[in-house]
């Protein structure tokens, strides 16, 4: 079967994606609509498979899927988007530096509120817990920080299975 011929399964394999991942990507526009046989199934041409594994890696590289989007648009419309996905990229690349300070400054406050309790026996806490009641305020303006244990050990266990 010649690639014009592929199936969804064919391209999910090929690409390492999910046929309802295809198919998501397809309802989203990020696909064109694949045409389809007259049994009704999809046919996708070898240029589906080249732009999902586009997709994946601009998702690899931080990228949401609005901007793939239109970064494939400039792409199909004959435009280089080179100096979009640039600016894009700073963008991020600004985005992660500010996260970083974020986490930066959350990990010394939080370091500094663990080193007035540790190394004391047991904290003696009636009602509320005494190590959060008492811990400094946050900054009012500083951005709230979704940070749990399991997201960590999720991210750990994600990392070890690569």
């Amino acid at each position: 079967m010649d690639m014009a011929g592929l199936l969804i399964g064919d391209v999910a394999e090929r690409t390492g994606l999910t046929a309802p991942t295809i198919r998501y990507y397809e309802s989203i526009g990020l696909l064109k609509a694949a045409p389809r046989s007259a049994t009704g199934y999809r046919r996708y041409a070898d240029t589906t498979v080249e732009e999902l594994r586009f997709i994946k890696k601009a998702q690899s590289l931080g990228f949401s899927l609005e901007e793939i989007g239109e970064i494939l648009k400039l792409s199909r419309a004959g435009d280089t988007p080179c100096s979009h996905v640039l600016d894009l990229s700073r963008r991020h690349l600004q985005a992660v530096q500010e996260r970083i300070q974020q986490l930066a400054r959350f990990r010394d406050q939080l370091a500094a509120e663990l080193a007035k309790w540790d190394g004391k026996k047991e904290p003696t806490c009636r009602g509320l817990c005494q190590i959060i009641s008492s811990a400094e305020e946050r900054e009012a303006d500083a951005p709230s920080l979704d940070l749990h244990a399991r997201d960590l050990r999720a991210g750990s266990r994600r990392k070890a299975r690569r």
